[in-house]
């Protein structure tokens, strides 16, 4: 068992620990989205810090907007989300933005799932054809991020 870190590494993370958490991000997210203690590492504590910054709320928000505006724009070439997960989740998927740009506090855990699941192109906001895969990951996102 790792030894846990001070409340002052947990809080600041150092430079060292945002450095690699900015270079690994993705790994850590997929550690912290099953669970893993930010309180336990200081690379956890540093892109558990990263993810529930207000900028990187916002962007979330701003990904998910866009990823629901995406299926009534033209496109020639560009690889995008499946555009009936997307209108068949609109709702849903307005929530989880508007949630992203409210006030309350959110789990990391949460915000890390919904990194992968915005990033994941074999994933259910890329290939589902009818929604329903989305409209599961997006409830298991809803709860790990409000606990």
């Amino acid at each position: 068992m790792a030894t846990p870190i001070t409340p002052q590494e947990l809080f600041e993370p150092g430079l060292a620990a945002r450095a690699s958490a900015r270079l690994r991000h993705r790994m850590l997210d997929q550690e912290l989205a099953e669970g893993a203690n930010p309180a336990e590492c200081p690379q956890w504590a540093a892109r558990a810090a990263e993810l529930t910054k207000r900028s990187s709320r916002e962007r979330a928000a701003d990904q998910i907007e866009q990823l629901v505006r995406f299926s009534a724009e033209r496109h020639r070439v560009r690889v995008g989300p499946h555009p009936v997960a997307a209108d068949r989740n609109r709702e849903r998927l307005n929530r989880l933005a508007a949630l992203l740009r409210d006030d309350v506090p959110l789990y990391a855990r949460g915000l890390a799932r919904l990194q992968i699941a915005l990033s994941d192109g074999t994933g259910p906001v890329y290939t589902d054809r009818d929604g329903r895969a989305l409209a599961r990951e997006l409830e298991h996102v809803h709860a790990a991020l409000i606990g």
